[in-house]
């Protein structure tokens, strides 16, 4: 039987204007608005990425906590906490039942639309990523609007279930999921909440060549999650499945800090512009003699 290879990798002008209908833009969590202003006085945040198979929570991806603010400095330790848990040791069926560290079990090769799901092993690992995040809320105060949650190949699997199928109205959505040279398993079929898939938007990055999670998987998956209503922003790479790819970060980096240090919206920005120039222009126009 052909072993499967340990899935690891190397790391890899607003103004502003003071109007009082400024404010009523700016909507709160609960009306479905995702862009919300980081509170006054707190613009901590969490990141939250999960290894793929075969790798351990000190691999290589626990240098995203230099290399995200190395791109952009927002996202610095003294801000963001970088959370990097350790998938439980399993057998693994396409490996003849040998132990490495694995979020779920795995029966296929390469991952296709045809693989089959371990999906009591997958909603176990969701459960775990789910008390992970409300630890962060609990012993850190970092609600889960202000958390992103992320992983490569497994680890991205379970990070989009966690984001998208186990997200009920009652719970805060997370404030985004990033899902590299993973896939969505077929099982997981049922729709996606609305107030969830407004609000957490996703990054989806895929190697054009990888030959263990192929590459139409991201096409697949994507298409599906956009139908439900999800923003999500496609990056695709001229590499295989454990290539290291620097714009990956860049990507990734630049994804995350929009997301937890957002610019004011443009369409905000416009409107609040015209209605300002309209407001000055009906009032003073008593004062204009050409």
């Amino acid at each position: 039987m052909m072993k499967l290879p340990a899935w690891t990798r190397l790391p890899v002008v607003v103004c502003l204007l003071a109007t009082s209908g400024l404010a009523s833009a700016f909507q709160s969590h609960d009306t479905g608005n995702r862009w919300n202003p980081p509170s006054s006085g707190d613009d901590r945040g969490a990141v939250v990425f999960l290894h793929g198979m075969g790798d351990t929570a000190n691999g290589g991806w626990a240098a995203l906590d230099s290399m995200l603010p190395s791109v952009c400095p927002r996202l610095s330790t003294d801000k963001i906490e970088y959370i990097f848990p350790q998938a439980p040791v399993k057998g693994i069926t396409l490996n003849g039942g040998e132990l490495v560290p694995a979020w779920f079990d795995l029966f296929d090769f390469p991952v296709d639309s045809t693989s089959r799901d371990d999906v009591i092993g997958q909603l176990n690992a969701v459960c775990m990523l789910e008390d992970t995040v409300k630890s962060i809320e609990q012993e850190r105060g970092i609600p889960a609007s202000r958390i992103v949650v992320g992983g490569f190949a497994q680890g991205g699997a379970v990070a989009m279930l966690a984001s998208y199928f186990r997200k009920e109205r009652k719970h805060q959505p997370f404030a985004g999921c990033i899902c590299l040279s993973g896939w969505l398993p077929n099982s997981w079929n049922f729709p996606v909440n609305r107030y969830v898939a407004e609000m957490t938007p996703l990054l989806w990055a895929h190697g054009a060549y990888d030959n263990k999670v192929l590459f139409m998987q991201q096409t697949l998956g994507t298409q599906r999650l956009m139908k439900e209503g999800i923003d999500v922003t496609v990056r695709t790479y001229p590499c295989a499945h454990e290539s290291y790819n620097s714009q990956e970060i860049n990507d990734m980096a630049e994804f995350v800090d929009e997301l937890l240090f957002p610019k004011v919206p443009k369409q905000v920005a416009t409107a609040e512009f015209v209605a300002s120039v309209k407001y000055l222009f009906d009032h003073n126009t008593d004062q204009y003699n050409p």
